[in-house]
């Protein structure tokens, strides 16, 4: 454990950012060199997207979960990766007090906070691992999304593997893909959180545009702009600053249409409940979301072909 939080803090300080930090200090423990994985997380930083959602610290370890389990692993009608998605939140949530960027970053100018959270969050994903997540989610919740999985198998509808599927003349969408996204349904294992067609919306921008920082000088710079109160994340500050700020502006646009970047607040369904699993699927939800990640992957398509052609992406074309 003590090497591992070593090595988090070492790429720490060459990368600059949350989510590509714990995919690769994971990657180094498993001696595996991926590369798109750690591109995968690069629009995760800030919360997905730097909306203040989700860390990428508990993002970049589900993608982890989902590779080694694969999306057909099932227990009891239910995707294995959800049970153990639930023990991950769990832990990082007892560990830290929440899973939200914005309330780990607060107000601070220098997100300090951060280092620790990103130290020690490989050994939480190493713990769920090694333990039986039968017992991860209330008996009640399970039953809900359970339910819930039926309709959705039943269409082939998966909210983030629309997105890719979608885009499949835009990015390569494989298995390990599919396989490291599998968790994200529902609004982030079916708990209702930052939309999993957005999430997908952004990996995808980083699959496709994203760039590995690997830098310490080009880090402590950033570090300094930011205590000074200058802008930290600008595009050629840090090589996944641009994938981040793509993702930010893709918040900005899915808000507009949608309302909101939360799965709850679009869907107005508590998916860990009989009736908001029912008034879900009676009212055409599913078909519904599949609209939104079909909107999604197109909106990310003009985004990457722009992107692809050294067209800039401005604010007003998002």
């Amino acid at each position: 454990m003590r090497r591992l939080r070593n090595r988090s803090v070492t790429n720490l300080l060459r990368m600059g950012h949350c989510a590509p930090t714990v995919m690769q200090t994971m990657l180094d423990a498993s001696g595996t060199e991926t590369c798109w994985l750690v591109k995968l997380t690069a629009g995760l930083p800030g919360g997905i997207g730097n909306t203040g959602g989700e860390c990428g610290a508990v993002t970049s370890l589900l993608i982890l979960l989902g590779l080694r389990r694969g999306r057909r692993a099932m227990r009891d009608g239910l995707p294995t990766v959800v049970d153990e998605g639930h023990e991950l939140i769990g832990r990082f949530t007892n560990r830290n007090g929440t899973i939200f960027c914005r309330d780990i970053r607060g107000h601070a100018r220098l997100p300090l906070r951060c280092i620790g959270v990103v130290r020690q969050s490989p050994e939480l994903c190493a713990q769920t691992l090694s333990t039986d997540c039968a017992g991860a989610i209330p008996r009640e919740s399970r039953e809900a999304y359970r339910r819930l999985c039926a309709p959705c198998e039943a269409v082939g509808f998966h909210c983030a593997h629309a997105v890719f599927q979608n885009l499949r003349s835009t990015i390569p969408v494989t298995e390990e893909l599919l396989d490291g996204t599998s968790a994200f349904m529902g609004g982030t294992v079916f708990m209702g959180l930052t939309c999993s067609a957005f999430t997908a919306g952004v990996m995808a921008i980083g699959v496709a545009l994203g760039e590995i920082e690997d830098s310490r000088l080009r880090v402590l710079r950033m570090i300094g702009i930011m205590a000074a109160g200058g802008n930290a994340f600008a595009d050629d500050l840090n090589a996944f600053n641009r994938v981040m700020n793509l993702g930010h502006r893709l918040s900005a646009w899915f808000t507009a249409e949608f309302g909101s970047t939360q799965c709850r607040a679009i869907t107005k369904c508590d998916f860990s409940t009989a009736s908001g699993v029912t008034q879900y699927v009676d009212g055409g939800g599913v078909a519904r979301c599949d609209a939104i990640a079909r909107q999604v992957a197109s909106r990310v398509e003009g985004i990457i072909k722009r992107a692809q052609g050294g067209l800039r992406v401005a604010r007003d074309e998002m």
